[in-house]
Parts: C-alpha cells; structure tokens; sequence
C-alpha cells in the first residue's frame, strides 16, 4: 500500500463515521417527529369520544348512586372546561388564540358570575319542574331524552338567532362575540341577562309539557359538553358528524367577522339550521378574523361592568 493510500484511508473513514453520524441524528429525528404526528393524531381523535364516554359515566353513576342533579351538573362543568383547557395546550388549532393567565382570570369572573346567575335560573326552572313535570319519564327515558334535546335546541336556536338578528338584543348577545379570539374560556364570556334569555326559552316550555326531571338532567349535561366544546380552540375535526352536530369546525366560522359564513346558531345538533337556512360548513375552511367588526361599538371583555350596563345605555 502507498503512503498516499494509507494516509488517505484514515481521512475517508472519519468522514464516513462523520456520515453515519449525520444520518444517525436524522433518522432520530425523524422517528420523533413521527412519534410526535402520531400522539397529536391520536389525541385528535380521542379527545371527543373520551368526553362522550365521560359524560356517559357520569349519568350513569348519577342514576345508578341517586346523586344530586345540581351537584352532578357543576362538577361536570368544572371537568369540561379543565379537560378542553388540556386539549388545548396538547393540540391546539391556533396557537395565537390560547387564552393568557389575564383573559383566564378574566373568564373565571364571568363563570362566577354565570353560575351564580344560572343557578339562579335553574333554581326557579327546578321549582317550577318540581310543581309541574314529572320525577320520573311519563315517556320511555331515551324518547324524552331525544325530544327533550330537539325542545331545547329549537328553543336555543330561535333566540341565539334573534340575538343576532335584533339589534337590541345583539347589545346583548354582542359581548360573547367581542373577543378577537375563540377558547374554552371565552365559552363563559356573556352577559347574565342573555344565559337566562336563552335558558328560560329554551326550558320552561319542555316543564309545561311534562319532561321529567332526569331527561333534563340528561339534556344539561349534553348542552354543557356541547357549548364547551364547539368553543374549544383544538385541532379536532368531526368529517361527516359535521352535518348533524356541532363542532369546533363550524363554531369558528359562526365567531368569523365575516356575515357570509357566520351561520351555525346551534352548538348541539345542526337540525334547525338546515331547516331555516342558516348551516354553514367547509371543510378545512378559517375565517381570517372572528370576533366584531367594529369592536368599539362595545366595552371590552376585561371591562365587566361595563359589558354588563353596556346594552341599557343609549346607542351612540
């Protein structure tokens, strides 16, 4: 062998080990970035039959255990908002619309607010259920339960609709579209007076007709997971599940500054949608802003006060 040959040989296998290590360190890569893809798929489709199952396990325990409604329903709350907070941080759909420590604080004041008004109004739709509806189903449980979501969701539908039909009640209904940014959190950013505009006109008719106490517990704990979760700011897509219920998918659009895809008035089931024109959804489709188009016409979320004298005082 040449001096040549010799020298060059221990040149040409460091660069060959320099070669192996490049790949080396490309193909760990690869595996974890394929590791990551992986995790985030299965999270994306795991995130809404777990709630699903969870939510079903909890009727189920407060049947079967003779737990209090009331109790149930806000500890399932809690659950929801903590369980979609986590989602959002492990698959986020815009990373921009992550709700700060501030807008967190600012959300929990108008749960507070929210619940302890809700449970006001829930409190007197009881009373009134406890006067006039069953305890137990007059119709077989799973048929109330069906026609008690369909009751609800038309109920819902007409005055969420009308609240942005009318300008009065847009004053109102307007604070829940301020924000430039969609989340859990700001899932509970609304004026008390529109949660129980909308409950009472969504539930007190269901009483008068005889739905028993248990479907509408059924139905409070599918409203909650559904108005929690259409608001969720997580890559979750629901394919063809999109024509018949809600999704994060067609919620975004209904927050979307622009009017032509801001349809979608229903977060449970998309029926009176279709059936009054209103269904909006395309695949794959971001509105390229939500929230108002002229946001000072309103005070901002974080001014709480003034969000909530803000429809009585004269238009200016």
């Amino acid at each position: 062998m040449s001096a040549e040959s010799s020298a060059a040989t221990p040149v040409a296998y460091v660069s060959s080990l320099g070669v192996a290590n490049d790949s080396s360190v490309d193909l760990t890569q690869q595996s974890n970035s394929l590791q990551t893809n992986n995790l985030q798929k299965t999270l994306e489709w795991m995130c809404y039959p777990l709630l699903w199952l969870i939510a079903s396990t909890a009727v189920w325990a407060t049947f079967t255990y003779e737990l209090e409604f009331g109790l149930v329903n806000v500890l399932f709350l809690f659950f929801v908002i903590a369980y979609l907070a986590l989602f959002e941080r492990l698959i986020p759909y815009d990373v921009t619309w992550q709700a700060t420590k501030k807008e967190w604080l600012r959300d929990g004041a108008y749960l507070f607010i929210t619940m302890m008004g809700g449970a006001l109004s829930i409190a007197a739709i009881f009373a009134v259920a406890s006067l006039v509806s069953p305890k137990t189903p007059s119709l077989p449980l799973g048929l109330e339960i069906v026609l008690a979501i369909l009751f609800i969701s038309f109920g819902s539908y007409v005055f969420h609709r009308l609240g942005h039909d009318w300008p009065w009640l847009w004053r109102f209904h307007g604070i829940h579209h301020a924000e430039a940014k969609v989340n859990v959190g700001n899932n509970s950013v609304n004026h008390i007076f529109d949660v129980w505009g909308r409950r009472f006109v969504a539930q007190l008719p269901l009483i008068f007709i005889g739905i028993s106490q248990e479907s509408l517990f059924v139905v409070s704990i599918f409203n909650t997971l559904q108005g929690y979760f259409v608001h969720a700011n997580i890559n979750v897509r629901l394919g063809r599940l999109n024509y018949f219920i809600g999704s994060p998918e067609q919620h975004r659009l209904h927050h979307s500054v622009d009017i032509k895809e801001a349809g979608h008035f229903c977060v449970d089931v998309t029926l009176w949608d279709w059936l009054f024109g209103s269904y909006f959804w395309r695949k794959g489709r971001k509105p390229d802003a939500v929230g108002i188009k002229n946001p000072a016409r309103f005070p901002p979320p974080e001014a709480i006060l003034k969000c909530f004298i803000h429809p009585f005082k004269k238009p200016k």
